[in-house]
């Protein structure tokens, strides 16, 4: 292999190099990222050919910005939850100024993940909307995203399922169907608890994670 298409820093947080639990453990953390030497030695990849792309994940508005203040090459993309749940407003328009593309990950909710949840394909209105189209209501998550002019990064190995969610993009969501998806309550689903602890990660709240964000 002689390059990636994509480098990106997964979540704000710096564990120990031999550190390899799927869930950290507390011995795992070592002291606050050090990102503006982390996005230099990214950036020197990237000069090197050894990515096409830089970029980041589970970055709040607050972390781009910083980001943005030192970096020579902006993140080509920022790769955070979004779904009609949980919309991403503020930090969409961010990226959107500075020309960050946002990939939305768990755009259903991610009800096949031990922490995922099926609250946004069992939602009363995205039912209804997706009867109302005849579609399904992951049809009507995913093109909700894109209509956000998000990437969706939805996972199935069922070819059913592959087929269903190409659908998708044949899916035309008209404005009362977005005006009211605008009103759904917000709920974030994937909200990184095992990032935080009160001994040795950084972050001792989801709100200091999250920058108040969440």
């Amino acid at each position: 292999m002689e390059y990636i298409d994509m480098y990106l820093v997964h979540w704000p947080i710096k564990l120990k190099p031999w550190a390899c639990n799927a869930v950290p453990k507390e011995e795992d953390f070592e002291k606050q990222l050090d990102m503006e030497t982390t996005w230099e030695g990214m950036q020197k990849c990237l000069d090197r050919g050894l990515c096409r792309c830089i970029g980041v994940s589970n970055f709040s508005t607050k972390k781009i910005q910083h980001l943005l203040d030192f970096a020579s090459v902006p993140p080509a993309v920022n790769q955070v939850e979004m779904h009609p749940m949980w919309r991403q407003r503020k930090l969409r328009e961010i990226c959107g100024k500075h020309d960050i593309h946002v990939s939305g990950y768990s755009p259903l909710g991610g009800p096949g993940n031990a922490w995922g949840s099926t609250a946004v394909v069992k939602n009363p209105l995205i039912n209804s909307i997706a009867l109302k189209h005849k579609a399904t209501p992951a049809q009507v998550a995913l093109k909700w995203g894109l209509t956000r002019g998000a990437s969706v990064i939805v996972k199935s190995f069922n070819p059913d399922r592959l087929r269903e969610n190409m659908g998708s993009l044949d899916l035309k969501l008209d404005d009362e169907d977005l005006i009211e998806i605008e009103q759904l309550q917000e709920r974030k689903i994937m909200r990184g608890d095992f990032l935080v602890n009160n001994t040795t990660s950084p972050y001792k709240t989801l709100e200091e994670l999250w920058d108040y964000e969440i």
